[in-house]
């Protein structure tokens, strides 16, 4: 059976609420939209970006104009709920996000192409504020090109150097960095503490 669409006669229109294409959006799907983008993004990039912490964020602000809104009119006007400014850059920045741990896992369906086995590079990070503490919430692959160059040189008992160009990688020494610096400061404040006992 095929589907089609046709306009309808004026007397079909008088009973007729169309519920297409043309009904306004609505700021939740407008935000999951632009979320979606910004993840696309991230990924691109090989960021880690938190998800739940922009939706989270999202329906705080969203509950709060509601809530204005009924008190206002008694019940709930979307047209009068304001678009929120979100700041996208604060979920994917090192000042929120540390790197957990780098793990190697190993890609069947690469290791199926070659005569070796392929380990790709999962770097996992932690969103400050969600989770156990040690645990990761986000995880970020490095591509197949890279793992599989690592691999072949591997294989080939040869010396490895790890690409420039691979993001994933490049991207997490700026994660990992905030850690190591803050554990550089706290060895060096136990050490004047220690040198101001004595």
């Amino acid at each position: 059976m095929a589907d089609f669409f046709r306009k309808p006669t004026d007397d079909e229109k008088r009973d007729f609420t169309d519920i297409g294409p043309l009904r306004p959006k609505s700021g939740k799907e407008k935000f999951n939209e632009l979320l979606g983008a910004k993840r696309l993004e991230a990924t691109n990039k090989k960021l880690p970006f938190f998800k739940k912490a922009a939706m989270d964020d999202f329906d705080e602000y969203y509950k709060a104009q509601a809530k204005m809104s009924l008190r206002k009119n008694g019940f709930v006007k979307p047209e009068e709920i304001k678009p929120m400014e979100i700041n996208w850059d604060k979920y994917s920045s090192p000042d929120n996000i540390e790197l957990v741990e780098v793990t190697e896992q190993r890609d069947s369906h690469a290791s199926k192409k070659h005569p070796f086995d392929v380990f790709v590079k999962t770097f996992r990070y932690k969103y400050k504020g969600y989770g156990v503490e040690g645990t990761s919430n986000m995880s970020v692959m490095e591509d197949e090109v890279y793992a599989v160059k690592r691999a072949k040189a591997k294989y080939e008992n040869k010396s490895f150097e790890e690409d420039p160009s691979n993001l994933a990688e490049a991207n997490s020494k700026l994660y990992s960095k905030v850690k190591t610096e803050v554990k550089v400061e706290a060895k060096e404040q136990i050490a004047t503490k220690v040198k101001a006992k004595k």
